[in-house]
């Protein structure tokens, strides 16, 4: 991602372009004079010299708060699941079922060997199990979700048929629902998704209070189908889609608020405000682009105790001489100055000219080391103060874009509101991975890693208990992918939960051979003395199978020499 640049006129003006602001000479003095020279109309209210911004003293405590503040945990599944509680789970595992039931109750004539008709309710381990495969496929690229189940050896990728098998998958995610049809608001264009977004959004707010600088952009969701609120913006790496207002932490990327955009008409006070929300009153530096600001929107952000600073774009309340002024009128390097009340407006001309608002900065160039052509290294240059601020400040929607798309998790589908959930849950797990190098300095320090801890929390079987497990038997339900911790499969009227085949419990190998014990393993509904084959044979390319099993390593053993090898030797295989 490159630098924001104050010089780039708002992203969602077509005729917008963005330019460099390396070349300007650095000793260049302020040229007034022509400008003035030209006769153009005195604003007496604005002021030339004599500029001091007011100080608005910072008085919140930034940093995780609420639960969020409370949670002493090293696991990453755990500060995800502040976002995406088991309330929020509970209620997308009843709407789905709920879909699938009406879905079926309005095709009686489908076919009875159809997929649909093999549905059955999801539980909330089930769905957890589910997105936890979704996610894995953020950095396990294949072109299409069928690989995944791919039993060519070339491709075969074996722990998603281990978790869940793939008709399952399927099915859930053809029936995925986020909120009830029949009740459908026409003036809500959000309602298909408002439960989600409403309860994501409110635990961003609730759980973290972001750093003194603050910063509003835009953020872009891919969509190229027909939907009544796409927009195009040429100027963004992702043109059509979805677009949302975002507030975040300029420290850490962290999404602090943010409000899809659905064509509505709405201020643009309202809509900076809104993004606040409990955030005034506190002394933040909130940076914009020259879509939101004018002069008007920072003196009531004053008033609110709240400082603002960004580019400013052509009559928005600057004076005559700012609106007026032009790249010959200043020569490079050279400046304007203006201020009135508690905000100053500055124009300056680099390779292009740039115009900016601010009401926390002084009038005052700051020496910066720049890349300029020609030049083996960097080279200093003199820049405004607000420009240096607003360069380092301004980037915290690009620090959130750039991590959710190393590894997106977002599927090809028809349907909009599965995609844009999709697009929430990227956001919280980046807000997760936030809170826990908050809390836990120094662990999982890259996004990869986090996801891949969480992956593997979220696909393990740990999440139903006993008795939930016999509940959903008696009732005929699929629980592929829930049962006992390390991943792998419990097939329906399965009495003993299988281990994972490509992967072996750290505590195998941990001396306690009091702890691993040879158990018969349990009978089925097919067979009443069911056999597997012994892990340490298999291994050694042998077709032998066993009645036994390792029960604390969930493993299918014989009893002597392959029980003794598989918890003594690291490489048992040969």
């Amino acid at each position: 991602m490159s630098e924001p640049d104050p010089d780039s006129s708002d992203d969602w003006c077509p005729t917008g372009s963005t330019a460099s602001s390396r070349a300007s000479s650095p000793d260049a003095p302020e040229r007034r004079g022509r400008a003035s020279s030209r006769g153009r109309g005195q604003d007496p209210e604005w002021h030339q010299t004599g500029w001091q911004p007011h100080k608005i003293p910072f008085t919140a405590t930034p940093g995780p708060q609420s639960a969020a503040a409370e949670l002493d945990s090293d696991l990453p599944a755990d500060y995800l699941e502040l976002f995406l509680t088991d309330e929020l789970l509970r209620h997308i595992v009843d709407q789905t079922n709920l879909y699938a039931r009406q879905f079926s109750e309005a095709h009686p004539d489908s076919q009875p060997h159809s997929r649909g008709n093999a549905w059955k309710p999801v539980s909330v381990p089930e769905m957890k199990t589910f997105f936890g495969l979704t996610f894995l496929t953020g950095y396990v690229k294949k072109p299409n979700l069928e690989l995944y189940w791919s039993a060519d050896e070339v491709d075969a990728t074996p722990y998603f048929s281990q978790t869940m098998s793939r008709n399952r998958f399927q099915l859930i995610w053809r029936y995925l629902h986020f909120n009830d049809n029949t009740s459908q608001d026409a003036t809500d264009r959000m309602y298909k998704v408002r439960p989600v977004l409403d309860n994501i959004v409110g635990k961003f707010k609730e759980l973290y209070q972001p750093g003194q600088n603050i910063c509003i952009d835009e953020g872009m969701m891919l969509w190229r189908g027909r939907l009544s609120f796409r927009v195009y913006n040429p100027q963004k790496p992702v043109k059509y889609g979805i677009k949302s207002y975002i507030l975040c932490d300029s420290a850490t990327g962290y999404c602090f608020n943010m409000k899809p955009y659905v064509g509505e008409g709405s201020t643009l006070p309202d809509t900076v405000f809104g993004l606040l929300d409990r955030l005034p009153g506190h002394g933040y530096t909130l940076y914009m682009d020259n879509f939101y600001n004018s002069v008007a929107l920072c003196e009531r952000l004053v008033a609110a105790q709240t400082n603002v600073c960004g580019t400013l774009r052509k009559n928005r309340g600057e004076p005559k001489v700012i609106n007026e002024v032009t790249k010959s009128d200043l020569g490079a390097g050279g400046k304007i100055v203006r201020h009135s009340g508690g905000v100053m407006v500055l124009a300056w001309h680099d390779k292009r000219l740039v115009k900016m608002v601010t009401t926390c900065h002084q009038d005052r160039m700051e020496k910066v080391d720049v890349w300029q052509k020609g030049h083996r290294t960097k080279v200093p240059q003199l820049k405004p103060e607000c420009i240096v601020a607003y360069n380092s400040c301004m980037n915290g929607v690009d620090k959130l874009d750039q991590n959710i798309a190393y590894y997106p998790f977002i599927r090809r589908s028809l349907n909009w509101s599965k995609k844009f959930v999709a697009y929430l849950f990227q956001l919280s797990m980046f807000n997760a991975h936030v809170l826990y190098k908050a809390r836990n300095p120094g662990e999982c320090k890259s996004h990869l890693e986090f996801i891949r801890r969480l992956v593997r929390s979220w696909t393990a079987k740990r999440h139903v208990g006993v008795e939930e497990v016999g509940e959903q038997e008696e009732e005929g339900e699929d629980v592929a992918g829930v049962g006992a911790e390390g991943g792998g499969d419990f097939e329906e009227g399965r009495g003993t939960q299988r281990a994972p085949y490509n992967t072996d419990p750290e505590s195998r190998l941990d001396g306690l051979m009091r702890k691993h014990q040879l158990e018969h393993l349990q009978p089925t509904n097919r067979k009443s003395r069911p056999a597997r084959r012994c892990r340490v044979c298999a291994r050694r390319g042998q077709r032998s199978e066993t009645k036994m099993w390792c029960k604390s390593c969930r493993v299918p053993l014989h009893a002597g020499e392959c029980f003794t090898v598989y918890h003594t030797k690291q490489d048992y295989s040969v």
